[in-house]
């Protein structure tokens, strides 16, 4: 969707006069979860003013202005980059290297060729050339320094799962990784080739990550091990563009305790404006995934910075383009603001706006319960959390806590639903949302994580269960 100049000015002065009056609403009920403040921040985050929150989009960038202003309002203090003024803000952007290829990229393996757009799409690389030697892994098992490595689908895999699989293995050194498509892929797979080749973060490994066709895949599984892969395709130089994150923080009053940080997370932006979806509606307002989280970071930052100020110092960040890769979730872990060693907790929020059939009402359930004893903990002091019910979806790997827990952090995401019929849709709507529910959500956390930033609790991984 295209908007000339003067009709984006409208649209922001309109945008920032909605954030002012919703802001009045806030004020409010200073310390209680109450509905009509739940309500305001999920009209205006998921409302079509913001076009969805593309991620790295100017939609993205007013959702975490106007999120940050929230935590301004409420006291708490900048966390971001410095504005023009030399003041901290908090806002931060992040620039992300985009880049093409000057020619058309290829693998070949043996007498084989695959070629991007054909039997296989490019995803991610930053180098112009790569090898590898093919090496059949088991469940568990870690990739060789240099090798080339096969993803094979699953009955209901989703891409994300897939993708962040392929960094994992990426990261413990795998050269070149195929992930076989799903339904999903295949049925994006004209418009992906489109618009790639592709896009890397600056800060991505060296890996090159594809996904192959079936049929592909189905001969490379049946290529023998040691077999020599080679990924072609000159890169074109980089072009910038800019994602964002809305940061704020309350210090620790303790002083053994005020060097430990509690960290408070969703992500903030969505899909934008799909002009290929079916039917009339082209905005994905991402109400559940994740304008929901972000809410109830909101509404967690405003209780806790109305009370006694806790002991442990407190981070609440929403990030910026979780939906293109956890880009800013990565930058982050690599620029932590603190000692990454004083990261005792994360706890992500995510997709709480609807209750999940397959848990009791009023309970939550942490993603990764049985990894570490941070959720028996919280369930101990009275939070309604219980083990993740779709085990199946590996949901502790597909949303920013992944990123956090790669590094070692003790990293959950609280959820409340997992992949009902309006995810990544258009039809991610605010009428969808069952506002009782998400306050009670939002409102058991409460008194849980008043403990835990107050306390000397430090949670360990259950032996084993590290990622």
């Amino acid at each position: 969707m295209k908007m000339n100049k003067s009709k984006r000015t409208g649209v922001i002065a309109i945008i920032v006069l909605a954030a002012n009056l919703f802001s009045i609403a806030q004020t409010t009920a200073k310390t209680a979860i109450d509905e009509r403040n739940v309500r305001a921040g999920m009209v205006f985050l998921a409302g079509d003013a913001l076009q969805g929150r593309g991620s790295g989009t100017l939609f993205e960038r007013i959702a975490a202005e106007y999120i940050g202003s929230q935590f301004m309002q409420f006291g708490l203090e900048p966390a971001g980059e410095k504005g023009p003024d030399g003041k901290q803000t908090f806002v931060q952007t992040v620039t992300i290297s985009r880049k093409t290829f000057a020619e058309n990229p290829s693998i070949k393996y043996g007498s084989a060729s695959l070629s991007h757009g054909g039997e296989m799409l490019v995803l991610r690389t930053n180098t112009d050339s790569a090898s590898g030697t093919l090496q059949k892994l088991n469940a568990g098992d870690k990739p060789n320094a240099g090798s080339a490595v096969l993803i094979r689908a699953r009955e209901g895999d989703d891409p994300r799962a897939a993708m962040q699989g392929a960094m994992a293995l990426a990261s413990a050194g795998a050269s070149i990784v195929l992930i076989e498509e799903t339904p999903q892929w295949r049925g994006n797979w004209s418009a992906m080739s489109s618009r790639m080749p592709s896009f890397t973060a600056s800060q991505a490994k060296p890996a090159v990550m594809v996904v192959v066709s079936k049929a592909a895949a189905a001969e490379i599984a049946n290529a023998a091990e040691g077999t020599r892969f080679d990924f072609g395709g000159k890169l074109a130089p980089s072009k910038d563009q800019y994602t964002w994150n809305a940061m704020g923080k309350i210090s620790g009053s303790d002083p053994k305790l005020a060097s430990e940080v509690i960290l408070l997370t969703s992500h903030l932006d969505h899909l934008g404006v799909r002009d290929n979806a079916p039917g009339d509606d082209k905005i994905f307002n991402g109400a559940d995934d994740d304008a929901s989280g972000s809410v109830a970071v909101l509404e967690l930052a405003r209780v806790l910075a109305s009370g006694k100020r806790p002991k442990r110092t407190v981070y609440f960040v929403c990030f910026g383009s979780e939906e293109a890769g956890g880009f800013r979730a990565r930058y982050f872990v690599e620029n932590m603001p603190f000692p990454k060693e004083k990261l005792v907790a994360n706890l992500e929020f995510e997709m709480i706006g609807r209750p999940d059939a397959k848990v009791k009402p009023e309970e939550l359930w942490l993603t990764g319960y049985e990894r570490s004893n941070l959720g028996p903990e919280l369930a101990r002091r009275g939070a309604k959390l219980v083990q993740d019910p779709h085990p199946e979806e590996n949901f502790f790997q597909r949303s920013d806590n992944i990123q956090l827990a790669r590094a070692g952090v003790i990293a959950h995401t609280v959820s409340s639903f997992g992949l009902h019929t309006d995810y990544h849709r258009a039809s991610d709507e605010v009428k969808t949302i069952d506002f009782s529910h998400m306050t009670r959500a939002i409102n058991s956390m409460v008194a849980p994580i008043q403990w835990l930033v107050n306390s000397n609790f430090v949670p360990a991984w259950v032996e084993g269960k590290r990622p």
